[in-house]
């Protein structure tokens, strides 16, 4: 009776949990990165892509391990990436149109 798993155990149970102080360090050179891409005084149709991406990459970070997106079911996350692909769309529209 000793190995009978408990009643709250499942099979997504022993995924491994990415350590938040290096999702917090990535999140910190993409600031750093954002600012030294600011000093550079490139034209603003290269730096705004550049700075949009970078966000997105922060925004996705924060949200697969602060907000635990990363260890939830698939379809939490489709509903995170569509408002984020159209978001994309819609950029990319107005800035070619």
């Amino acid at each position: 009776m000793a190995n009978a798993p408990a009643p709250h155990d499942h099979a997504g149970a022993h995924r491994r949990h990415t350590n938040p102080v290096l999702v917090f360090g990535i999140l910190t050179i993409a600031t750093i990165l954002e600012v030294v891409v600011t000093l550079f005084h490139l034209p603003q149709n290269v730096i705004v892509p550049i700075l949009l991406a970078i966000a997105f990459v922060k925004a996705g970070l924060v949200a697969a391990y602060y907000m635990h997106l990363r260890y939830e079911k698939w379809i939490y996350t489709a509903i995170f990436i569509t408002p984020a692909l159209f978001a994309v769309f819609l950029i990319f529209t107005l800035a070619v149109g």
